[in-house]
């Protein structure tokens, strides 16, 4: 069995300036380790979310969402799980004419990480890709690879669409009273913030929610408080939902903590 759960597979062929494109993959990582092994090609990691160790030859990176790896041909590497969020991690397989023999890790500024988001919320999880679904695949591998998209943060960027509606949402649970201060339909804001963001209007509920139950378990709050701070009115089913997104009981990961 594998040790992920890959979400999203594009086995394409983009050859361009000696480079060689060969898959596009989003893995949910379901096992506590991956054994260390290699490849005869290049691989890129990106954690888009989670937490984990990321080891590469003798050592061992805490990785989180917006760490980066570029991993050379024929590197050992492997997994290794560091905390109860299991990672959600991006994997571009390729071949490039440029010799690289040393692995490289960095951060990406959160600017980037929400284009990417964006851009891969473009990308068709099943079939072959259409032509017209390139440009968002090309401007992923250029956001990834050429460090220089990484350089300058929008000068004076207005608070987004998604942050607005991730700080209501922490105030109110009505979905549709939400929508319509941000001038919205409710649908179409789903809409929106799926397109740009990967989650839909009850997913950054979902989100705001895990983050206010979390935050409460950590500060030693029980289960039936961490569950009416979180908004939820039955603790049993708080309890069902929480360990559906985290693999845990909240009384697990309140130990844990």
């Amino acid at each position: 069995m594998l040790a992920w759960s890959p979400i999203l597979i594009q086995r394409i062929e983009i050859h361009a300036l000696g480079f060689v494109l060969r898959k596009l993959q989003l893995n949910r990582h379901r096992a506590q380790e991956v054994a260390m092994h290699t490849h005869p090609y290049s691989q890129l990691i990106l954690y888009l979310a989670g937490e984990g160790n990321q080891h590469i030859r003798q050592g061992v990176v805490e990785a989180r969402g917006g760490d980066l790896f570029i991993i050379p041909p024929n590197v050992p590497h492997g997994f290794s799980n560091s905390g109860q969020s299991r990672p959600l991690c991006l994997v571009l397989d390729y071949r490039t004419q440029k010799k690289r023999t040393r692995a490289v890790h960095r951060r990406l500024p959160q600017h980037t990480l929400g284009e990417l988001h964006s851009l891969l919320a473009q990308v068709p999880t099943k079939g072959r890709p259409r032509l017209s679904d390139y440009p968002a695949i090309i401007a992923v591998i250029a956001r990834l690879l050429e460090p220089k998209f990484e350089l300058a943060a929008p000068q004076t960027a207005p608070r987004s669409l998604f942050d607005r509606v991730k700080a209501r949402l922490r105030e109110t649970n009505s979905l549709g009273e939400v929508a319509k201060e941000a001038g919205y339909a409710r649908d179409a804001l789903s809409r929106r913030l799926k397109r740009d963001h990967g989650l839909g209007l009850r997913g950054v509920r979902d989100l705001v929610r895990l983050e206010a139950a979390q935050s409460a378990l950590k500060s030693r709050m029980q289960v039936a408080e961490a569950a009416s701070h979180a908004g939820f009115d039955d603790p049993n089913y708080f309890a069902r939902w929480f360990r559906r997104r985290t693999g845990m009981t909240p009384s697990r990961w309140k130990d844990k903590a």
